[in-house]
């Protein structure tokens, strides 16, 4: 979930309601980028990532890697490949772990 949008370029929170939620996540990925988590497998059972975030998904019972998103439906945590409809668990695949994605290449310029 994003909590911020730029106006005259400067982030600013959409919901101010949410601004303790939006303070907890930047202190989660303060956290990470001090002790390198960004670069390291969560275990689903720790924690789940954000919803509609793309991110890179290990699986209990397969050897590749795939980017797909979470979802939280209801009562279930659903993982889908990619911008598909059917999740994983519906061609038999266990998600175990995940990581975000890194940045995109750019040039330097």
């Amino acid at each position: 979930m994003r909590y911020t949008e730029y106006h005259a370029g400067k982030a600013v929170i959409k919901d101010k309601n949410k601004l303790s939620e939006a303070m907890e996540k930047l202190a989660r990925l303060e956290d990470a980028e001090d002790t390198n988590v960004l670069s390291r497998w969560i275990p689903i059972s720790e924690r789940l990532p954000e919803e509609e975030e793309y991110i890179l998904l290990s699986f209990a019972n397969y050897t590749g890697l795939d980017i797909g998103r979470y979802e939280k439906d209801g009562e279930n945590d659903n993982f889908y490949p990619g911008d598909e409809e059917e999740t994983y668990a519906s061609y038999g695949l266990i998600v175990n772990a995940w990581m975000p994605l890194p940045e995109p290449y750019r040039e330097a310029e």
